[in-house]
């Protein structure tokens, strides 16, 4: 039994535990166990022939005995006694991307058994009132049970990122494997992809992937030869993992990476295919021999850079070409603006010095007002505004004017005792079906940061959205639309909005636009953003969180903002406090 297959069978055993509340001690001493074993470079069965297994730090003389009852019998009597207690509904729960395993938890504990119990809660939105459950959490449960039933097609980012890094990280554990790296479309950051693709380096490409067809989220292998493994999770996304040798790792990583056109672009200037392994030429399929010198400068050995970028950079030096981003790597055009030297300085996460679109607990969101600061202090930003949902909308607990007033009071007060950081007071205001704004005048000006966004009537004709966007975009009290467009990737269609009519407006009253990092959301889209910076209309991208761990999605908007083309001086939340202070104060026009 390979040393990954009794990592599984732990954490599995410490997920069951978990959701049937048992002692968090035992959870998290077996859990640790898992790791532990995922570690080791040295098989289990060998340490347990030489007696040294139970001499490792973290494995008890109680994970000792598990252990060697899987490699003795291939199974643990414990395992399948949790297995019989937990019904097999809440183990599909777990199937359901965006739910973790304290969600389920919650559930359980709750009454809920199936998803179809658990799909009617969120549709009533029932979940939000459990502890620890936000609105975002019951739109996660609804899609995800779609998806189960959907079962095929494409796949938002928020869903498959996630995935993508899981496997990754097995990957990357294994002794076997000396490199694994995310390709194809996700790589790119396309906001929907058709399957996840990762590419490893190894030696033993049989053992690999016969490791791979046992993983736990295989619920249904499609295809395999000697170079790769494709199999399906069981709500229908296919992954493709695929070995290649250590020498034409880098060739074959840009190869995936790009489009058709991009990589077509790269063979005009010198790339030439060669037969690959599993008999096909050229294209997406083949390899590079010249691609693959470019890899192998310094005795081929690969492995002394240190960065994904650095990893590729002298692939594209021998095409006389700088590297090229992922996100950038398309039409194929990118590659001729690469010879002339214009490609965009694209924008970077590490460039994000705050937000500007976050709730607390004083409408919809799970997190306090206090831990919304300390998470995002914690990822070193310089700035924050908590802009809660405004009156209007009753389903996400919007503020009254005095509960507002009495927000902005308490943010005042938390913000005097913080150093090295500003909190600024705002607020997420409806645009109204009729027309009118949330909040009169005298409320606004009040604020720090003022974000409208449209949440109803979303299926209004185009003449009376224009009136509701433009009675924000003209209001001098509005500093950002959210949201633009309205968007939910994948599920709703946007509102009815000429997207250059509102660029140009956003333009000329000087509005902020907001590229939302939500996975469903990435609004607005990467090609409404590229014309915005055409525009000359700043952009602010935020995360619209509604708890501290959603602060992280910060990366998918910035990964948005990179496929857009846009630099660091076309984003609010990349300039200073001083330099976001008078952009926020300037008149409109």
């Amino acid at each position: 039994m390979h040393n990954q297959e009794i990592a599984w069978a732990l954490a599995e055993m410490a997920n069951l535990l978990e959701i049937l509340g048992e002692n968090p001690f035992k959870v998290r001493a077996i859990r640790k166990g898992a790791m532990v074993i995922e570690g080791l470079e040295t098989p289990v069965s060998v340490l347990s022939v030489r007696g040294q297994l139970a001499k490792i730090d973290g494995i008890g003389k109680g994970l000792c005995a598990e252990i060697e009852e899987l490699l003795q019998a291939g199974e643990s009597r414990q395992l399948q006694r949790l297995r019989e207690k937990v019904p097999p509904g809440v183990l599909d729960m777990l199937q359901l991307p965006g739910i973790g395993l304290r969600a389920v938890r919650t559930f359980f504990a709750e009454g809920y058994t199936t998803l179809e119990e658990l799909e009617e809660g969120a549709r009533k939105h029932r979940l939000r009132l459990l502890p620890g459950i936000a609105a975002k959490t019951e739109l996660a449960v609804i899609r995800g049970v779609e998806l189960l039933r959907r079962r095929s097609g494409k796949f938002g980012l928020g869903v498959a990122r996630p995935l993508a890094e899981e496997l990754l990280r097995f990957l990357q554990n294994l002794p076997e494997v000396s490199r694994a790296e995310i390709t194809g479309d996700l790589r790119r950051s396309q906001e929907m992809v058709e399957e996840i693709h990762l590419l490893a380096a190894s030696q033993e490409p049989a053992a690999i992937l016969d490791l791979v067809k046992k993983h736990p989220m295989a619920a249904k292998q499609l295809a395999e030869d000697e170079t790769f493994v494709r199999f399906a999770f069981a709500f229908g996304l296919p992954v493709r993992i695929e070995v290649t040798g250590e020498s034409d790792f880098i060739a074959r990583w840009v190869e995936t990476t790009g489009t058709a056109q991009h990589w077509a672009a790269l063979q005009s200037r010198g790339a030439r295919p060669a037969k690959a392994s599993n008999g096909v030429a050229g294209g997406q399929q083949g390899s590079s021999t010249e691609c693959r010198a470019a890899a192998e400068s310094d005795e081929g050995d690969w492995r002394r850079f240190i960065s994904t970028q650095e990893a590729e950079e002298v692939f594209y030096e021998k095409l006389h070409l700088p590297w090229i981003p992922p996100e950038l790597r398309e039409t194929g055009k990118e590659v001729a603006q690469a010879e002339a030297g214009e490609l965009p300085d694209l924008v970077e996460l590490g460039d994000i010095l705050g937000d500007f679109h976050i709730h607390t607990n004083w409408s919809d969101g799970v997190s306090s007002l206090e831990e919304m600061v300390s998470a995002g202090r914690s990822r070193g930003y310089a700035y924050m505004a908590i802009t809660d949902h405004s009156q209007s909308l009753a389903v996400a607990r919007g503020l009254s004017e005095s509960k507002l007033r009495e927000q902005h009071r308490t943010i005042r007060q938390l913000a005097a005792r913080e150093k090295d950081f500003t909190l600024f007071s705002g607020i997420e205001m409806d645009i109204l079906g009729d027309g009118r704004l949330d909040y009169a005048d005298d409320i606004l000006r009040e604020m720090d940061v003022v974000i409208a966004s449209v949440h109803t009537g979303l299926r209004q004709e185009r003449h009376k959205v224009h009136t509701r966007l433009e009675a924000a975009l003209k209001n001098p009290h509005v500093d950002i639309i959210g949201h633009p467009t309205g968007r939910l990737i994948g599920t709703r269609e946007p509102y009815d909005v000429d997207i250059d009519w509102l660029l140009d407006l956003a333009a000329k009253t000087g509005t902020i636009l907001e590229i939302n990092s939500s996975p469903d959301r990435l609004d607005l889209s990467a090609p409404h953003a590229r014309l915005a910076k055409e525009r000359g209309v700043m952009i602010a991208i935020n995360t619209d969180a509604h708890d501290r761990a959603r602060l992280s999605e910060m990366a998918y908007g910035v990964a948005n903002a990179r496929r857009a083309g846009l630099e660091k001086d076309d984003i609010l939340n990349t300039k200073p406090l001083a330099e976001v202070k008078k952009i926020l104060a300037r008149p409109k026009g």
